[in-house]
């Protein structure tokens, strides 16, 4: 079956979804986007996903005749009609197309787009055996907690990531130095920020997230994960620290230097895709005992039965 698009109410083939090349999500980058897991042809978390993209919207100035209730059925109807049960979801809400200039048009004519594909593999052990990411400056604009579509700065640390064989780039901010790079080569070659440092030596910077994911540390039973300044705070990051409550951990929104993530017991991440994944290797160090910890394992048990909870309750009302 070739893919299908909704766009602007309808449900094309991807090859008659045409998009004006004056669309300002082209131009400028001006638009927000959500990603949402299907999980047995239930789509997780919908109704959160689409009230954080309006909510983005609202914060821009984007005008539109959207609301929560068309789009969650416009997602619904792409799922039903495309028959995937095991998928990601990407919504795209942009201002639509104009005349190229910075400012914003008087009138707007916004553009939404939804897709569905079959979920992108993850690799089998690595939610058992835990992955690997590597440190890198955080060079993106004060407005990182909009979920937007200016992700050159994500790309470009997922792609160093990529050259390094590794999972995920964290990203860091604070540090003593910042070079701007004069090449993609010379970011990505470089090793990460933290790999010439030992665990317990001073040093710089903060962590904020990773380029796709949140990320948490764990010292001593203890929970933190960076607060909502300066990253975009996750709905898998929001569940993270629900069930954490839910656990009985101490869990804290604060400020996580870079150096924690050599001395930290455990570390993961948390994202729509990659669920909950733990993290026992950074920047060539491993993360305590250099395999995942019992609470990254007790919350990665809590968060599949949440989601096979939900998908049962979805089932049940159908």
């Amino acid at each position: 079956m070739s893919q299908l698009v909704f766009l602007d109410g309808r449900i094309v083939e991807v090859d008659a979804a045409n998009v004006s090349v004056l669309d300002r999500a082209n131009l400028f980058g001006d638009g927000l986007y959500e990603v949402i897991r299907c999980y047995s042809g239930s789509l997780f978390e919908l109704g959160t996903h689409v009230e954080r993209l309006l909510a983005g919207a609202a914060a821009l100035g984007v005008t539109h005749d959207w609301t929560q209730e068309s789009l969650e059925s416009g997602a619904r109807r792409l799922q039903a009609e495309t028959g995937i049960v095991e998928g990601e979801m990407y919504i795209q809400l942009s201002r639509g197309p104009a005349v190229r200039t910075h400012y914003f048009p008087d009138s707007q004519f916004p553009t939404v787009f939804i897709t569905l594909s079959p979920v992108r593999p993850i690799p089998a052990d690595a939610r058992t055996a835990g992955t690997s990411v590597i440190t890198c400056p955080d060079m993106r604009h004060g407005w990182c907690h909009l979920k937007t579509v200016n992700l050159l700065s994500n790309c470009l640390a997922k792609e160093k990531a990529h050259r390094h064989g590794v999972w995920e780039g964290l990203m860091l901010r604070g540090l003593d130095t910042m070079a701007l790079p004069g090449s993609v080569e010379e970011y990505c070659d470089a090793p990460g920020e933290l790999a010439a440092v030992s665990p317990g030596d001073e040093f710089a910077g903060w962590v904020t997230e990773g380029a796709s994911a949140n990320v948490f540390v764990v010292k001593d039973g203890r929970i933190a994960t960076p607060p909502k300044q300066n990253i975009l705070p996750g709905v898998t990051r929001r569940i993270a620290l629900e069930l954490a409550n839910e656990a009985g951990y101490e869990v804290k929104e604060r400020r996580v230097s870079a150096k924690e993530l050599l001395v930290a017991d455990e570390v993961f991440l948390t994202s729509t895709v990659g669920e909950i994944m733990p993290v026992v290797n950074v920047d060539g160090h491993s993360v305590g005992e250099g395999e995942p910890g019992p609470i990254t394992g007790k919350l990665a048990h809590m968060y599949t039965e949440r989601v096979a909870s939900c998908a049962a309750s979805v089932q049940l009302r159908g």
